[in-house]
């Protein structure tokens, strides 16, 4: 991960391939290499309300959310079986898919296809964070796809769809796709964090004063108040998956003044 401008050092831009993968394994153990973690940002780099890693499954794969996060999850691609400690039968998941787990909820992800599994994964505060007033928290996986999801123009040639946010049960987070079909949005802040992970095409981010390209795995972290804008540089839609913490609607931003 690199950093995007020494005036703010905790906003970053990089790609997974930088991140070694950690090997990780189910209960009963898997077999080596059937399941890997890469974590792109967390409290190392600044961030203090989301972590965001990418796992990928050949096979099983076993996790618990810890019992103070929420956890967001998007399919990005293969095909898998979601099941649950606390809830009975399972769900299909395909590309597109996103998830809502509760804290504290076990929950196991099995391959049903050839490919191999990836999913984006966010925990929102990150482990050891803590929180008062848990409450409110969901008590019950949730899931939406993109596919039902209502595409929400965003201006010119842009347009973002929400997938999980406190209408399905969030607290902590507002995770959507968003698309740019063409040319850059005008340069912005907002007033959340926002961890961002690109899913197709290929772009330029513009983050403070600098430009670093971008492509499918590269991982965006910006943290309050961080002017930035995204431009499609390429043939393909720019495709984007966002979550930032607190909610929100991803169309709420600020012009630099």
């Amino acid at each position: 991960m690199t950093e995007s401008a020494s005036t703010n050092p905790a906003a970053r831009i990089g790609h997974e391939s930088e991140v070694p993968p950690r090997q990780s394994y189910s209960q009963p153990p898997a077999p080596p290499g059937d399941l890997s973690v890469r974590t792109l940002i967390d409290e190392t780099i600044g961030s203090r309300n989301l972590l965001q890693r990418t796992l990928r499954i050949r096979g099983h794969g076993e996790f618990v959310t810890p019992p103070a996060s929420e956890e967001v999850l998007y399919l990005v691609e293969g095909s898998a079986w979601l099941s649950s400690d606390q809830e009975g039968g399972g769900n299909p998941l395909w590309p597109g898919t996103a998830v809502l787990v509760p804290p504290g909820r076990g929950y196991a992800l099995s391959s049903t296809g050839p490919e191999q599994v990836t999913v984006v994964s966010i925990l929102a505060p990150p482990p050891g964070s803590g929180l008062q007033d848990r409450g409110a928290m969901a008590r019950s996986i949730g899931m939406a796809h993109e596919d039902q999801a209502e595409a929400i123009p965003a201006g010119g040639d842009r347009s973002f769809k929400v997938l999980i946010d406190p209408s399905r049960g969030s607290r902590l987070v507002t995770q959507f796709v968003g698309f740019i079909e063409r040319g850059q949005a005008p340069l912005h802040h907002h007033d959340y964090e926002e961890a961002i992970y690109v899913l197709g095409g290929t772009g330029t981010a513009h983050v403070r004063e600098e430009s670093e390209p971008v492509r499918p795995g590269s991982s965006i972290f910006l943290p309050p108040g961080t002017p930035h804008c995204l431009e499609n540089t390429g043939d393909e839609v720019l495709k984007l998956l966002g979550v930032f913490s607190p909610p929100g609607s991803p169309a709420a931003k600020r012009q630099p003044g």
